[in-house]
Parts: structure tokens; C-alpha cells; sequence
């Protein structure tokens, strides 16, 4: 969701870089996502995260934000923004970002993949595999996973 929110920024000015300021007012004002004191906010929690990075006062993707979808009626949750989501969700998001799909049905057919594999494994090693299956690239998510499952 916040890679979304700030691709989704850049996109709309169609720049690829922009100065703390007016990533800020992007977020608040031109597209009405959050309030100004929130979007200073999600563009500091962007940064902790690594996916902005800032050189000489100017914002900066630290990802490619053409291959980021961002759907014509995106409305980030700031909730969703600033919870640490699992690695489930954002497996979850990553494919939806990549087939456009709704979310609710990217679960189904991972619960329907679980299934067909006699519910032996974590739900959140069938996301990787239903991942991969389609086709996306999930390797960097094996070692979130089994660290999630470690903690378990």
C-alpha cells in the first residue's frame, strides 16, 4: 500500500523526482489522500522504509514506480499504511499490483490453492507459491516468511 501511495504521487505529476514540499502537497492536496500533517507522515514512514530516498533535499523512488500499478480509483488506507503488514499481505498486494487483480479474490485462490495442497502448509508459503506460479519474481520474500514462521 505506502509503495502504491507513493508511486501513485509521482505518477500524477508524471516527475521522478520532487522536493520533500511537494511530495507532501501531492499527497494532501492534489490528491486529497491524506491531511498535510499525515502526508509529512506516510513520506517519513516512506523513507524508514527505503522506499524514498532523499539526496540534496530531493525525493527520490528508490523503485522503479512504471512497474508500481496504481489503479484509477486508488485510495490508499492509512491504517494499512502504517501497520506493519505480513508477509501475506504483501504478497497479496504484490499481486494484485501486478494483475490488477481484486484482492478478495487473489485470497480466495490462495485458499483454494492451500486446499488443493491437503492444508499442510502455511498459508503464507501457498501465497509464495501461487506467487511464483503466475509468474512474479517472490525470492526476496522467502526470508520474511520464514522469519515470520520462526516467530510463530
Amino acid at each position: 500500500m505506502l509503495k502504491k501511495t507513493i508511486a501513485s504521487a509521482f505518477k500524477s505529476k508524471g516527475k521522478r523526482k520532487m522536493d520533500r514540499k511537494e511530495l507532501t502537497y501531492t499527497l494532501s492536496f492534489d490528491l486529497k489522500y491524506f491531511s498535510h500533517e499525515t502526508s509529512k507522515k506516510v513520506v517519513e514512514h516512506a523513507e524508514r522504509k527505503g522506499l524514498l530516498k532523499e539526496i540534496n533535499g530531493i525525493m527520490e523512488p528508490s523503485f522503479e514506480i512504471d512497474e508500481e500499478a496504481v489503479e484509477p480509483d486508488f485510495k490508499p488506507d492509512v491504517n494499512r499504511i502504517f501497520s506493519d503488514e505480513s508477509v501475506f499481505e504483501r504478497t497479496v498486494d504484490r499481486i494484485a499490483s501486478a494483475t490488477g487483480r481484486d484482492r478478495n479474490r487473489i485470497i480466495a485462490d490462495i485458499n483454494l490453492k492451500q486446499l488443493s495442497l491437503g492444508n499442510v502448509m502455511n498459508i503464507e508459503v501457498v501465497a509464495l507459491i501461487h506467487a511464483a506460479e503466475i509468474g512474479l519474481n517472490v525470492i526476496d520474500l522467502v526470508d520474511d516468511v520464514e522469519g515470520e514462521l520462526e516467530e510463530r
